[in-house]
């Protein structure tokens, strides 16, 4: 089905510090949304001078290479937003408000912040824990410091996801955003490659998790739905189905591409960006997205 576009595309949209952005020339875009909230490299020195972790250690919280996974897609028409920094400086997959009041000094006005059960377990918006247990920081962060990360980078990356997905929304009828993760292994007897997350249907329509699932599974790869990830705070934020927005999570797991002892590509790197370019890209260019 041929995409009609309702207006010309106008995306002034700039990389930054904290966001990078990718845009395909306006002629070849599609309604399609790449963010990859997790995979940002880019330490703030800062940041290194407060934690008691090495830098491998943090390295293990990145959603690793999911950036360069992606890298070949805006030459197919899919927009590409990622996060420059790293996701134990920030997790933009929280709402703002998921804070813990603790971490800070003097403590955070707590009738403000929503106290969820990823606060709770260390993994709010500033995480307090790399893992159950194993803090980040050596004290207290000073109450400035949560207003700088939430200004600095939190909001220039839903910035940027907002503006992007109202402007392929204004441009096409409809977006749809991909949200794009990795994960460990699962403890789990079944092999497991790919879980798609649309909040157990709320978030995407069943015809694109269905494409999605179809796809990995042709080449190869074993997929389950929303078990255990349904889609975090980007998917249910931005897949508003009334708006003609739709949201897909997808997490990929980090064995089929990195060596888990080094953190680095595996031999299977190439194929699996190989691998994901065409998925992502079939999707983009035969999900039908307009009516008529």
């Amino acid at each position: 089905m041929k995409k009609i576009q309702k207006t010309p595309c106008a995306l002034p949209l700039r990389s930054s510090h904290a966001v990078g952005v990718q845009l395909p020339p306006c002629k070849s875009r599609t309604p399609f949304l790449l963010s990859s909230p997790h995979s940002g490299q880019n330490y703030p020195p800062e940041f290194l001078k407060t934690t008691i972790l090495s830098l491998n250690e943090l390295e293990r919280m990145e959603d690793r290479f999911i950036h360069e996974l992606l890298q070949d897609l805006p030459a197919h028409g899919l927009s590409l937003i990622q996060a420059l920094f790293p996701r134990s400086f920030c997790d933009v997959n929280r709402d703002w408000r998921e804070l813990d009041a603790s971490m800070f000094s003097p403590p955070l006005v707590e009738q403000d912040l929503i106290y969820s059960a990823k606060v709770r377990a260390g993994y709010g918006v500033i995480p307090r824990c790399l893992a159950p247990g194993k803090s980040i920081y050596r004290y207290c962060l000073p109450v400035e410091e949560a207003r700088a990360r939430l200004t600095h980078y939190w909001q220039p990356y839903h910035h940027a996801l907002h503006t992007t997905l109202n402007s392929l929304t204004e441009q096409f009828g409809t977006a749809i955003l991909l949200d794009i993760h990795s994960m460990p292994p699962l403890a789990q007897t079944r092999p497991c490659d790919i879980v798609l997350g649309n909040k157990h249907g709320t978030t995407c329509s069943h015809e694109l998790i269905s494409m999605a699932e179809d796809l990995f599974t042709a080449k190869g790869y074993h997929v389950q739905r929303n078990v255990p990830y349904p889609g975090g705070y980007i998917t249910s934020r931005y897949g508003v189905i009334e708006e003609n927005k739709q949201s897909l999570q997808i997490e990929i797991n980090r064995a089929c591409y990195v060596n888990l002892g080094t953190l680095k590509p595996n031999r299977h790197f190439e194929t699996m960006q190989k691998d994901l370019t065409e998925i992502l890209s079939t999707m983009a260019h035969s999900f039908p997205t307009t009516k008529g």
